[in-house]
C-alpha cells in the first residue's frame, strides 16, 4: 500500500474519532453500555495508533518515532475528553475513557513492534 494511501486512512480514521466522539448519543442506553464503550475506546485507539505506526514505518523506523507517535495519539485521546466537556452539553470527558484509550494505545505498540520483528 503506497505511503498516501496509509496517510489518507490515517486521517480518514482520526477524523471519524472526533466525530463519533463529539457527536449525540442516546442517553437512555449510554449507562447500560459502560463496560462496551470502554472496549469500543480500546478497539478505536488501537486502530488508530496502529494506522499512525504503519503510515510512519516506512519512513523512520526510531524509536523517536515510535513512541512520538503513541504520545500523540495519547494527547488526542485527552483533547478529545476535554473537547466533549467544553464543546458539548450532551458528551462529558471521562478520565476512564483516557485510562481505555491508553490501553489499546500499548497495545498497538506491542503488536506493531512485534509485527515489525517478524518482517
Amino acid at each position: 500500500m503506497g505511503h498516501k494511501t496509509l496517510i489518507y486512512i490515517s486521517l480518514s480514521i482520526t477524523i471519524a474519532i472526533a466525530v463519533v466522539s463529539l457527536m449525540p448519543i442516546n442517553q437512555q442506553i449510554a449507562p447500560h453500555v459502560q463496560f462496551l464503550d470502554k472496549v469500543v475506546h480500546v478497539v478505536m485507539y488501537f486502530v488508530l495508533s496502529f494506522s499512525w505506526l504503519k503510515t510512519f514505518s516506512g519512513i523512520n523506523k526510531s524509536v523517536y518515532y515510535f513512541y512520538s507517535i503513541l504520545l500523540i495519539v495519547l494527547l488526542y485521546g485527552i483533547i478529545i475528553e476535554v473537547l466533549q466537556s467544553v464543546l458539548t452539553t450532551y458528551r462529558k470527558g471521562d478520565f476512564y475513557d483516557v485510562m481505555a484509550n491508553l490501553v489499546g494505545i500499548i497495545i498497538a505498540g506491542i503488536v506493531f513492534k512485534h509485527s515489525s520483528q517478524k518482517n
